[in-house]
């Protein structure tokens, strides 16, 4: 009978998982831990700002008005209602006529940056960044393999002149 060899998790996890290089979100806001540290890199909120009492008041007031309902999974597009007063506001705000059924909410910017990554890119499709570009994208992004190329910023926005020649050279998605 043969020895057990060693347990190797990574051999059960897709290749595409195992080339996603480690969270840079995740190592930047460990140091956030530390009461002592203010990191601008993370993106986070001062939480004295956080709009709790408004947000308790709102809470209760939906809560009061149908638990059973606001509790239950909902659909994956977003709880239709909301979806509506979105397109309510474009109409009235920018004179944009959206249905609610145009309308996707998202958790936030990752998820809305991965489902992205997922209807349009396939592995080794050219994407393009601005070079520094959201650490956040470039991760969601690295789950669907593409090839990255970067257009360096310049004081008054990315490099317009760098991005035609790439343009004219290279496909992008």
């Amino acid at each position: 009978m043969e020895a057990l060899t060693e347990f190797e998790p990574e051999c059960y996890f897709s290749k595409s998982i195992q080339q996603i290089p480690a969270s840079f979100i995740r190592e930047i806001l460990k140091v956030t831990a530390d009461p002592s540290m203010i990191s601008f890199a993370g993106g986070l909120p001062n939480p004295h700002f956080f709009p709790t009492k408004a947000i308790q008041q709102a809470t209760e007031k939906v809560l009061r008005k149908d638990p059973g309902a606001i509790l239950q999974y909902g659909i994956s597009e977003g709880h239709y209602p909301l979806r509506e007063w979105i397109c309510q506001r474009y109409a009235q705000r920018f004179g944009m006529e959206i249905s609610p059924e145009e309308v996707l909410i998202t958790n936030g910017s990752q998820q809305a940056l991965d489902l992205i990554g997922k209807v349009f890119i396939n592995p080794d499709d050219p994407v393009l960044f601005e070079r520094p570009s959201y650490l956040g994208a470039i991760q969601a992004f690295s789950t669907y393999q593409p090839q990255f190329h970067t257009i360096n910023m310049q004081k008054d926005g990315i490099d317009l002149s760098a991005t035609e020649k790439l343009l004219a050279h290279q496909p992008i998605k």
